[in-house]
């Protein structure tokens, strides 16, 4: 793995584990439902913003385009291995192979079962992104839940 991809790859395993501590300090004030739930908010109002982007980059929703945009630069450049698996007229199937973030989380010692909250909360940014641009997202699998990649079926 190059030098910069690392680097990346630090950086958003270092935000795991920043959410870890953020998600506990709210849970410890409100508790952990409504500290999901207010964390959660935040973190899909960021994919909004990304999904604002996406849109304006893609224009009106199309599945195509947007496999495409999923992987356009990022083929030896990101650490979450984005791929397309399939994309029609009516669905796209993309997958991330890794995640730096179940990676930080199980560095720490996180359970299964705190993993699954933590990326309930994590995935609240794609959810943003995806619907603000204009498509319906859905997680047939994730690697926070012990699957092999997380592959998100996007419609419009």
């Amino acid at each position: 793995m190059d030098q910069n991809l690392e680097a990346l790859k630090e950086e958003i395993k270092n935000r795991a584990k920043i959410y870890v501590k953020l998600y506990k300090q709210l849970a410890a004030e409100l508790g952990a439902e409504k500290a999901a739930e207010v964390f959660g908010r935040a973190v899909y109002e960021r994919g909004r913003d990304k999904g604002e982007a996406l849109a304006g980059k893609i224009g009106a929703p199309d599945l195509e385009k947007l496999a495409r945009a999923f992987v356009e630069g990022k083929a030896e450049a990101s650490p979450f291995g984005q791929e397309v698996v399939e994309v029609s007229d009516t669905r796209a199937l993309l997958r991330l192979n890794g995640c730096p973030l179940v990676e930080a989380w199980d560095e720490i010692g996180l359970s299964a079962d705190e993993k699954r909250k933590m990326c309930n909360i994590a995935c609240q940014v794609d959810f943003g992104k995806f619907e603000t641009a204009g498509y319906t997202l859905k997680f047939n699998c994730r690697i926070a839940e012990g699957a092999d990649s997380c592959d998100m079926e996007l419609t419009k």
